[in-house]
């Protein structure tokens, strides 16, 4: 878009140039003819009169000599008046803004030959006059003018000559007012044309570059926006300022050079009057001449006065054209802009509304995802549940067997409870044993109390005489270090008072040596006590002399330090006058540095300046080359410019049909953005539906988690039930022991009473024997069950086993063994069941610490992260395979062919993918409830035989 601006900026600025150039040279034309009806008056005045040619010729030279830089007409009308021209030929050309080639319109007539100096003379005062109108202009003037107009081009009053022709015109569109076969076209002619060509081309340049510029500073201005890195055109460097003033200067360089040529050509035409004033006498054979062309240029005057007419016709149209074009431009340049913005607007929006589809579409398939894990949670979760229950099946299995075991069990502790009552009795003749023992013993103690009692109180007197002793030491020593901060004074007097008191502590040392060879003879018990406080004591003399000592080595120290103390002050003194002289020397260092540094400072900048000035330099220079080499390509440009003209008719109806093509596609977009709302609210309806139906299933995942936390309080309430029943069997197992204990016991007096009668039967007089007999192996038999019940259970028996061996009744011996045979097997199930409840429980540990791990584990992870290894393979390689499921996989659309209508059937039958999903959830919960409720019905017949067994 800014190179079509620039191009349509260049061809603004080519066509104003060309409207120009007709203008002025319109105007020229018109300048020329007016020139030469006063030529054509003055000549028929002159016929009329038929006056001497030494007045005129006066008047000329007065006029030339006095004024000849503000008068030029009467110079350029001067060679009219001389006689002798033969022919005389006008070619005027009258341009159009459409055509480059003009039809001339020459007029001829016939006279006599004029001589060589009067073409010089004519050609010398035509030069003297475009001179001097040039020399009229300013560079203030021409700045202005190309400010105001846009590119300047030579004005009427610069080229006021036929031989003053600007370089920006094209060769067609030339005005010769002589023919190849003039007279006046001599050597100083020819040379004087050159010279005058050569400066008005110089000054024809610097208009230029002046409308160049400006050309290049106005669309800057213009935009006001642009980038601020665009490259200047012709090469023009970007900053204006430097420009600006590296121009100002080569402008004055150059019209000090035109100054300096003006001045040049002044001498020259004094030099030429001078030459005028001498060929003025040769006027009078010119008056035939003259009278001849009067005639011929009346019949000239009405064409030209047509002529006139018609050139300002043109150039009103030229004018209206101009501005008509001007118009149509900026309304063009409007338009263009309008579209742009507005194509601009609606892309971007249309641009925002896919990518929010693109977003909502994303957080779609994300809601999906999560409600396929939550539905995978929930089916976890109820697989889980499942299994609790089957636990819990099991474990009211294991409890009934355990109650079988604890039933077993109830006969081997009965046995127990009857050996444990024997070892009670025995234990309380011994405790009664004990406890005269004991009371003899508590006679001793507190004799044993008392005589501690006393000696304790001697020990904490003792005590508190070595504290007040230690006290003492402690304040010995915290006067030592007061000493150690006083003078030699206070150091003597505590010498003295610590003499005193340690006469003091030694007599009062003494006196605890007495007290203790007292106790010594007293109590015996406390020898060794005394001798521990005797080497305290020692330890205490030996810490005081180590003190003392120490106060000794201190002293000394302190007056070593006393006598040093002089010298170092003198010394800190000395070293005190050093540091002030180092520091005066320092400062003086200082302020020397300060000075060094502020030179530096000043080096730097100059140096800097110089580094500035010096690239300034390099700049201008730069400037310079770029603006000669402008100058070339200015002067190549200028043919380049009639095409721009072309091409801006071109671009115009180019830009018209991109207009057109562009009204066309925002049309469509107005269509497809519609489409995409229609479509936005249908994906947000889906959406509203999607969420309502997420809800409630969740409300009714809820509720099955609340019907399985029911369920699991159920089946809590169930082993809760379960344990009371347990102990209730237990009771009765306890209450069953006990029978079978009396029964035992009966037994065994009726077993004993048997025996009596047998012995009695056999022996008559021996019953004292054998009843003795018989209780001391009863008592060995009762302490080898004892032992034999701490070793195993299979000893237990052994005592029983005799005596049922020793009744000849079989039943018995049957009954014993069968017991015998339950209450092994009962101990073995109660330790394997011991095991298996404590490896239980560990595993219940186990596992609910697993559990605790994965759901911290499973909280923190993201929902993509639950995803298996081969599903996120699989979507590696789909994504990388391309096409339209890669795109759902990916961020951006990876298939072309991936169309909104498409992601949309997609989306449609996800949804129905979806619904299916949800359906078989839903059927597989009421699957479940009927299952749940199948097995509660199960389980109430198991319990049912049951609890009509234990009734009965």
């Amino acid at each position: 878009m800014e190179g079509s601006e620039v191009e349509s900026v260049l061809e603004e600025s080519n066509q104003e140039n060309q409207l120009h150039n007709n203008t002025s040279d319109a105007e020229e034309v018109k300048q020329m003819l007016g020139n030469n009806m006063q030529d054509t008056e003055i000549n028929s005045r002159a016929a009329d009169t038929e006056c001497d040619p030494s007045p005129v010729s006066g008047e000329s030279e007065t006029a030339q000599l006095g004024t000849p830089s503000t008068t030029p007409d009467v110079v350029e009308n001067s060679p009219s008046v001389c006689e002798g021209t033969e022919d005389t030929s006008f070619t005027l050309s009258a341009t159009t803004p459409n055509s480059n080639e003009q039809p001339p319109l020459s007029v001829r007539n016939g006279s006599t030959a004029a001589a060589p100096d009067d073409e010089s003379v004519s050609a010398e005062s035509s030069s003297l006059s475009s001179v001097q109108s040039t020399s009229k202009s300013s560079p203030t003037d021409s700045t202005t003018s190309g400010i105001s107009n846009g590119p300047s081009t030579p004005t009427s009053d610069t080229i006021s000559s036929p031989f003053a022709s600007s370089p920006q015109t094209n060769p067609k569109n030339s005005i010769p007012l002589h023919s190849l076969s003039s007279p006046y076209d001599t050597d100083c002619s020819r040379k004087l044309i050159s010279q005058i060509e050569r400066s008005l081309s110089q000054e024809s340049l610097l208009d230029e570059l002046e409308s160049e510029l400006l050309a290049c500073q106005l669309p800057v201005g213009e935009n006001g926006g642009g980038k601020k890195g665009s490259p200047p055109v012709n090469g023009l460097p970007a900053d204006q300022d430097d420009c600006m003033v590296a121009f100002e200067k080569c402008v004055q360089y150059k019209y000090a050079q035109q100054e300096k040529a003006i001045q040049r050509l002044l001498e020259e035409n004094k030099r030429h009057q001078e030459l005028i004033l001498g060929i003025c006498s040769e006027k009078d054979n010119m008056k035939d001449e003259l009278k001849k062309r009067a005639d011929t240029e009346k019949l000239h005057v009405a064409t030209i006065k047509k002529l006139e007419s018609r050139v300002e016709e043109l150039l009103r149209e030229l004018k209206e054209s101009r501005d008509k074009l001007v118009h149509q431009d900026q309304a063009a340049k409007a338009a263009l802009q309008h579209v742009q913005k507005e194509t601009t607007y609606r892309l971007e929006q249309a641009n925002r509304k896919c990518d929010e589809a693109r977003q909502e579409k994303e957080a779609m398939v994300m809601k999906y995802v999560r409600g396929e894990k939550e539905a995978l949670d929930l089916r976890r979760d109820k697989e889980s549940l499942e299994k609790r229950l089957r636990e819990a099946t099991r474990e009211v299995d294991r409890q009934a067997l355990r109650g079988n075991q604890l039933a077993q069990e109830k006969g081997r502790l009965q046995q127990l409870y009857d050996a444990k009552e024997g070892e009670v009795g025995r234990l309380a003749r011994e405790v009664e044993k004990l406890k005269e023992e004991i009371n003899s013993h508590l006679i001793k103690v507190k004799w044993a109390q008392n005589k501690l009692k006393s000696e304790a109180d001697a020990h904490k007197e003792t005590k508190d005489k070595l504290r007040e002793t230690t006290s003492k030491l402690a304040q010995a020593k915290e006067e030592t270090e007061q000493i150690r901060k006083n003078c030699q004074d206070m150091i003597r007097t505590y010498q003295e008072s610590e003499e005193l008191r340690s006469n003091e502590l030694d007599a009062k040392l003494r006196e605890t040596k007495g007290e203790l060879e007292k106790h010594k003879q007293e109590q015996t018990d406390q020898l060794e006590v005394h001798r521990v406080k005797a080497k305290e004591l020692d330890d205490l003399k030996r810490s005081y002399k180590e003190a003392m000592d120490e106060l000794d080595t201190l002293r000394t120290k302190l007056k070593c330090l006393e006598d040093e103390r002089p010298r170092w002050e003198d010394e800190l003194s000395k070293y005190r006058e050093i540091i002030n002289r180092q520091k005066a020397e320092i400062g003086r260092q200082r302020e020397k540095l300060e000075e060094v540094t502020a030179l530096q400072e000043q080096h730097r900048r100059d140096e800097e300046e110089m580094a500035s000035l010096r690239e300034e330099v390099d700049s201008l220079n730069g400037q310079l080359a770029d603006l000669q080499r402008d100058v070339q390509g200015s002067r190549e440009r200028e043919a380049e410019l009639l095409g721009f003209t072309e091409k801006l008719s071109s671009k115009n109806a180019q830009l018209q049909s991109e207009s057109n093509a562009l009204q066309s596609q925002l049309d469509q977009l107005a269509g497809s953005s519609a489409e995409l709302r229609a479509k936005l609210e249908e994906t947000g309806r889906l959406l509203d539906d999607k969420s309502r139906q997420l809800k409630q299933e969740e409300a009714l995942r809820q509720q099955e988690v609340q019907g399985l936390r029911e369920e699991r309080a159920a089946l809590q309430a169930d082993v809760a039930k379960l344990k009371t029943r347990v102990d209730e069997l237990r009771d009765e197992l306890v209450t069953q022991k006990r029978k079978q204990a009396a029964n035992i016991k009966d037994l065994t007096k009726q077993l004993t009473q048997a025996r009596k009668r047998l012995d009695q039967v056999d022996n008559g007089g021996c019953d004292r024997d054998a009843g003795s007999m018989g209780s001391r192996s009863s008592s060995s038999g009762s302490l080898n069950a004892r032992h034999g019940e701490e070793r195993s259970p299979e000893s237990q028996s052994g005592p029983s086993v005799v005596v049922a061996d020793s009744f000849p009744e079989v039943d018995k011996a049957v009954l014993v063994e069968r017991i015998v045979r339950l209450q092994k097997a009962l101990a073995r199930k109660q330790e394997k069941i011991e095991f298996m409840e404590d490896h239980i429980k560990q595993l219940v540990e186990e596992i609910r610490k697993k559990t605790k791990i994965i759901q911290s584990y499973v909280l923190r992870e993201e929902s993509g992260a639950l995803s298996s290894e081969a599903s996120d393979i699989n979507k590696v390689h789909l994504s990388r395979r391309g096409g339209i499921m890669a795109s759902l996989y990916t961020s951006h659309p990876a298939d072309s062919g991936l169309t909104l209508d498409l992601s949309l059937e997609i989306n449609r039958k996800l949804q129905a993918v979806l619904e299916d999903t949800l359906l078989k959830n839903i059927t597989l919960k009421e699957n479940l409830q009927t299952l749940g409720a199948e097995i509660e019905r199960l389980i109430k017949q198991q319990r049912d035989p049951k609890d009509e067994a234990r009734r009965k």
